[in-house]
């Protein structure tokens, strides 16, 4: 569990060898990390349902990211599954 020096120890795990770091169903931390431009790949599934409310993935960000897309497939169930890279990284 991480309390404190949040940026550099994610930085440090970045820098270890092994599989990503992955985010599954936390939207503030997802937030929280991209705030500190600590995300690299975003993968997003956008389903065909319109909800109208709800946590909003990318409030709260301060400067624009720069996204580049790498891979985009739709589902069956029409979703589409997208995969960004951010510019740079």
């Amino acid at each position: 569990m991480v309390k404190e020096n949040i940026k550099e120890e994610i930085e440090t795990l970045k820098q270890q060898s092994g599989g990503d770091l992955v985010i599954l169903g936390s939207p503030r931390l997802a937030q929280h990390l991209m705030q500190l431009g600590l995300v690299d790949v975003y993968k997003i599934t956008v389903s065909p349902v319109l909800v109208g409310s709800g946590l909003r993935l990318f409030e709260g960000l301060g400067e624009k990211v720069n996204l580049r897309l790498v891979e985009n497939k739709t589902f069956d169930s029409g979703a589409s599954g997208l995969i960004y890279h951010t510019i740079g990284s």
